[in-house]
């Protein structure tokens, strides 16, 4: 009969790499419902003299998507339908997110809410909006008194 050595240190080490590697693997924006949303991949660029929000919405149209600012914050909101199947069809395997989504974002304090722009081509909506001119420095003398 073979001699095995167990180091349960080495079999909890070998337990976490596995975990591990099972949650990188997982989407970051699954749901245990489906069809109950999703949450749109966004990246937020400070540029100079603008902010620009760019969000994933592959497969979407641009009427599909509700977008409004108020207190700082940008919110992008929708719906992205599942697509219609014939009573026949077993899908085997589903990996896309489909429903209702809102998104909120918050936004540096010097954004002039009266630039704000949208556009959406081949599933990327951008959002840039312009920054207010900072306020002009001045220097006051303080008497003591």
């Amino acid at each position: 009969m073979p001699h095995f050595k167990f180091d349960p240190m080495k079999e909890l080490e070998y337990l976490s790499q596995r975990m591990r590697r099972i949650a990188d693997d997982f989407p970051e924006t699954f749901s245990f419902e489906f069809g109950k949303g999703f949450e749109p991949r966004v990246d937020v660029y400070n540029e100079a003299d603008i902010v620009r929000v760019v969000a994933e919405l592959p497969g979407m149209q641009k009427d599909a998507v509700v977008l409004s600012f108020a207190d700082g914050i940008l919110s992008i909101s929708g719906s992205k339908a599942l697509p219609k199947q014939a009573e026949d069809v077993t899908i085997l395997r589903s990996e896309r997110s489909f429903g209702d989504f809102k998104r909120e974002i918050e936004l540096p304090k010097d954004v002039d809410v009266s630039s704000i722009n949208a556009s959406m081509t081949d599933g990327l909506l951008t959002v840039t909006l312009s920054k207010k001119p900072a306020p002009a420095q001045q220097e006051i003398k303080i008497n003591i008194g």
